[in-house]
């Protein structure tokens, strides 16, 4: 697992939250405009080191534009759902992720779900997508702000949050029930799955309700993080 995060904004949101970060590294002779100025500013009120190197050492450790600048994680700051639980209420919104393993659709799903006040996400503990430099990034920094659940079992923990009182609504191709035609209780789970299976039967069956988006062109599905902010902002006309 990645432990590192890289960028101005990424770098910035993450000083500015409670991620914890042991050291960040600045490329030599970059440009040091507002952002890198209060990167160095945050990083010196919380006691983190900074190290100058040759832009060359950055760019070896990631995959795309390090803007100069990278930090590395003191741990990956994944959360636990008993804890949080004590923190939502009645009205609370939470977005469940069945699976899916493309850490550019985790990263966007949090900054949608951030963006929409989204309580956390949850995620299966394998075979899916987690907090990477690649989904921080992604996440326009989102991911210093949502908090991340890991769980073993998504289905096990679907029928743990009904036995309490949840609705849970998955998004799914292979049903009649339009999106924006059904009625929505909270507190509530939405469900999605990746963008080549869907939901996987077992968490399908944990649904109370599936939905879908009408599509109105040639195209079968949406991009799973767009489709996830099509019907979040649908469940908050229902509050």
């Amino acid at each position: 697992m990645e432990d590192i995060i890289y960028g101005k904004n990424s770098v910035l949101e993450a000083l500015k939250s409670e991620i914890p970060l042991n050291k960040i590294y600045i490329a030599r002779g970059i440009h040091f405009d507002n952002k890198f100025n209060e990167i160095l500013k945050l990083a010196k009120e919380k006691s983190i080191p900074i190290k100058y190197v040759e832009r060359s050492f950055i760019e070896k450790m990631v995959d795309g534009n390090s803007q100069g600048v990278l930090a590395i994680l003191s741990s990956v700051p994944y959360k636990d759902w008993k804890e949080l639980e004590k923190s939502l209420d009645n009205k609370s919104i939470i977005v469940v992720l069945d699976h899916i393993q493309d850490p550019y659709n985790l990263g966007a799903i949090a900054r949608t779900s951030e963006f929409a006040g989204v309580s956390a996400i949850v995620i299966p503990k394998a075979r899916s997508a987690g907090i990477t430099s690649v989904s921080f990034k992604t996440s326009a920094g989102a991911l210093s702000y949502i908090p991340v659940i890991r769980v073993s079992n998504i289905a096990n923990f679907l029928r743990e949050l009904k036995g309490k009182g949840w609705f849970i609504v998955g998004a799914d191709l292979n049903t009649e029930n339009l999106y924006n035609k059904v009625e929505y209780n909270f507190p509530l789970a939405l469900v999605v799955g990746s963008e080549g299976e869907g939901l996987h039967r077992i968490v399908r069956e944990s649904c109370d309700l599936l939905v879908k988006i009408p599509s109105y062109g040639k195209v079968e599905s949406l991009n799973v993080s767009v489709a996830v902010g099509i019907i979040l902002y649908k469940i908050r006309e229902s509050l």
